[in-house]
Formats: structure tokens, sequence, C-alpha cells
């Protein structure tokens, strides 16, 4: 029977940016055994640790503020559940902060609303300003992304909330929030793509996500089907 829900956040660095998804989960549910922590597992004939992340991150890129949910069996204070897991892994996928969560909560990945990037393009400020403001300035913005099995057009500009730059020692970094739900699923690539044709980034860091909020009241009434 689980007892807590923990939200965890976490970063990863640079020496681990081009470790898979797969391969950040295999370490966190060692991690948590390691720790002795009593970690919950799905029932049926191929158990999984009950470990939830917000969204996978591309390969390659870096993080500050990734989010992922870890259920117990029992409870643990917070303190000693953050001592005892970062005990057992590295300050490239170090511990940022620890929170628990109503069991009832919405998966993470389910409440994910925006995601805010940072990245580095070899242009000067002055440049990539100009650019960032005529794209600003459009109503809409199509873009097409052909790297998907198939190829899906969106509006690039409704899915970016905003967008600032700043100087770097290569160029300027595109500071962006876009989002991330449901409906529609935005990239840094595609932003400096469409700001800068035929050029990729050349780092791109995630510093963090956009969660809704749990709001018990309308959640409830939304499970009637009173509340839109």
């Amino acid at each position: 029977m689980t007892q807590q829900r923990i939200r965890v956040w976490f970063r990863k660095g640079e020496r681990v940016r081009f470790i898979s998804h797969l391969d950040i989960l295999r370490h966190w549910e060692r991690a948590i055994r390691r720790a002795g922590l009593p970690l919950a597992y799905s029932q049926g004939f191929t158990p999984h640790p009950k470990i939830a992340f917000a969204a996978p991150l591309p390969l390659g890129f870096t993080a500050e503020a990734e989010v992922m949910d870890v259920t117990l069996t029992e409870r643990v204070d917070l303190a000693e559940f953050r001592r005892r897991l970062s005990e057992q892994t590295t300050d490239d996928l170090a511990i940022v902060d620890v929170r628990e969560v109503p069991l009832s909560a919405p998966p993470p990945q389910a409440a994910l609303l925006w995601a805010d990037y940072e990245a580095e393009v070899p242009f000067p400020p002055e440049e990539a300003e100009r650019r960032v403001a005529e794209f600003l300035a459009a109503d809409a913005w199509p873009y097409t992304d052909t790297k998907r099995e198939r190829p899906r057009t969106y509006d690039l500009r409704g899915a970016v909330a905003w967008l600032a730059v700043r100087p770097a020692p290569s160029g300027s970094v595109l500071a962006m929030r876009l989002q991330a739900d449901q409906d529609v699923t935005a990239r840094p690539e595609h932003v400096v793509e469409a700001l800068f044709p035929g050029v990729s980034p050349s780092r791109v860091t995630r510093t963090g996500v956009v969660l809704r909020e749990a709001m018990p009241a309308i959640d409830a009434w939304r499970a009637k089907g009173r509340f839109q």
C-alpha cells in the first residue's frame, strides 16, 4: 500500500547530458534502493518502480530542475529522504529540492503546462534581439516539425509565452518559456530554427518546468463534469 508521494527536483549536469532518459530512470531506482527507502512498485507480473517524470529530457540537454515523483510504501521524513538519497547520487544528478505532494495529485506529466529553456546561438545580441522582436510581433508563426515520423505543423508563436535575449561569450542566449501540455509540446530547437534558419543551438538547458497546481475543489467539480 502506498503511503507517501515525494516530488523531487534534480539537475542534469554536463558530464551526463548524453545519458538517456531510461538510464536516468535506472539510476534513480538503484539510488533509492541503495538508500534503503521503501520504494513502491506496480502490481502484476512485471512490477515497475513508481517513479514518474514531468517530461523526458532530450538527449544532449542539460537541466537545472527536472521533476520526478517518487511513491513510497512507508512515510519518511523529507529531510531524511533527501539526505539518504543525496548520498547515493552524484553532483551531475544532484537533488535540488524535495516536497510532499498528495497521493491523489495528478502525475507530473499530466500536470505539465510550460517548460523553460536557455539556448545558446552564435549571433551577437543586437542581431538576436532584432529577430526575436520580429518573431514576437507576428500574430502566428506556422512551423513544421519534419523530424517526427509524421511531420506536424503547429503555431510556434502561440506556443511561446515569452522570449528574451542576453549576451554570452560565444554570441547570445535565448531564454524562453514554451508550451508543454497535452495539446502542444514546443521545442527550443524549433524556436532557434525559426529565428535563424539552418542553425542549431550549441547548447540547450532546461531551467525548469511549470506544473498545474492541484485545486481540490475545482478537481472535485471536474470529476462530476460540472466545471469547465
